[in-house]
């Protein structure tokens, strides 16, 4: 049984600083964290689920706190758990890195050659003739999930949401049920995560945290997305597979509370779900370097980040190792291990919920009244000042992994 310590007693100080994304810089409405090692765990929440609501066209103030069991979105955090199921099968031996797609499921056409070793690696780019979220027909989207194409990498990004997405149809191959199945039976009922769901039952929805409402300036134009209702993936792929009865998709779509994320999380390190030897393979990067110029191409492992040498774009803390490995979720939230450290730390946060989120072309944000660090306030064509998360991501080292670690130091809780 874990021995996880759900705990409100972390110093004034040191809740200060991890609630600074919500309570002063506003770039979060509200988040949860938590952290520890294999044994011993502390969490905290802070903000709120929601704090806007739309009526007749019109923004009213409508807020509703983070709680302990309040359910966020995971975005890409869902590949995390694909990755896990690949390496499950792997170890038991009903599947191979060196099968290939096409051995194992022959409706991806262009896909036969490719093995499942570069799949989970990232090792091509893989695209469809047509974007999926744009798609309005089930049997089209099908057909281009099946049509999809390898194509060589061109340039230093190389993470994709198709890679998963790819191999969720390829895992509900091998074991001849749906992806949701068999999450459900291989991770959320041995790990007690009973309130995680592939598709949030209509009875949940009010404990979901509210992603809708997302602010965008785009070359100028001032967007607000109305379509990311509670309860359904934020993700614009996830929610048209959700929607078409595809089920959970394999890059987005899961939701989770903090203390379930904290379950997953001791039962990886517990090597309940995979062997010790597995887990220090998944950070390993496959495809990372920096170049002469000082750009680098991103370091990726098995579906997940690796630690890179260029920590302002990295998505590992710091002080965590070459074998750690984690994921970012768009929607605001993260998570990381280091296998060797024996220790975690996840961030389960709202960036999107009234927020200015995105300012595109780069450079257009000097164009707003915002702080060196891309927070405070932006007036909105009809006369509300919206706060802003746009580059929210720089944020997260100095704000929640640094004092995470000293927390971990203080508690004696690396190597353990």
């Amino acid at each position: 049984m874990n021995s996880q310590v759900y705990s409100t007693d972390i110093n004034k100080t040191q809740a200060t600083v991890l609630g600074n994304l919500c309570n002063k810089k506003r770039m979060l409405t509200g988040m949860a964290v938590a952290f520890g090692n294999r044994l011993n765990c502390e969490s905290q929440w802070f903000g709120n689920a929601q704090e806007a609501g739309c009526v007749d066209g019109k923004f009213i103030l409508d807020i509703k706190p983070v709680k302990e069991d309040s359910l966020f979105d995971l975005a890409s955090i869902t590949k995390l758990f694909t990755s896990i199921s690949a390496l499950q099968l792997i170890e038991k031996r009903l599947l191979r890195m060196t099968d290939t797609v096409g051995q194992v499921d022959d409706r991806f056409v262009f896909l036969q050659n490719l093995s499942i070793f570069d799949l989970l690696c990232y090792k091509v780019s893989l695209q469809t003739d047509e974007r999926l979220d744009r798609q309005t027909c089930p049997e089209r989207l099908m057909e281009l999930i099946f049509n999809a194409k390898a194509y060589p990498i061109q340039g230093e990004r190389v993470y994709s949401d198709m890679h998963a997405l790819i191999l969720k149809f390829v895992i509900e191959r091998i074991v001849q049920s749906t992806f949701e199945d068999y999450l459900t039976q291989s991770i959320f009922i041995p790990l007690s995560m009973f309130n995680t769901f592939c598709a949030v039952p209509e009875s949940q929805v009010g404990r979901c945290v509210n992603y809708n409402y997302e602010h965008r300036i785009i070359r100028g134009k001032f967007q607000v997305d109305v379509d990311a209702l509670p309860g359904k993936p934020h993700d614009p792929k996830a929610r048209i597979i959700d929607a078409m009865g595809l089920g959970v998709s394999g890059h987005a779509g899961i939701f989770s509370t903090v203390g379930d994320m904290v379950c997953f999380a001791q039962g990886l390190l517990q090597g309940k779900l995979i062997s010790e030897q597995f887990l220090q393979l998944i950070g390993l990067n496959r495809t990372g370097y920096s170049k002469l110029s000082g750009i680098y191409r991103q370091y990726m492992g098995l579906l997940c980040f690796s630690k890179s040498s260029v920590q302002r774009l990295s998505e590992l803390p710091p002080w965590m190792g070459r074998r750690c490995f984690g994921l970012s979720g768009y929607t605001g939230n993260h998570m990381a291990f280091d296998p060797d450290l024996g220790v975690f730390d996840i961030l389960l946060g709202n960036r999107c919920h009234n927020r200015v989120s995105k300012i595109l072309p780069l450079g257009d944000e000097k164009k707003y009244p915002l702080n060196e660090d891309g927070s405070g306030l932006i007036q909105w064509p009809d006369g509300r000042k919206v706060f802003s998360s746009n580059q929210y991501v720089y944020l997260k080292d100095r704000l929640i992994h640094q004092p995470i670690y000293e927390i971990l130091r203080e508690r004696g809780w690396l190597n353990k």
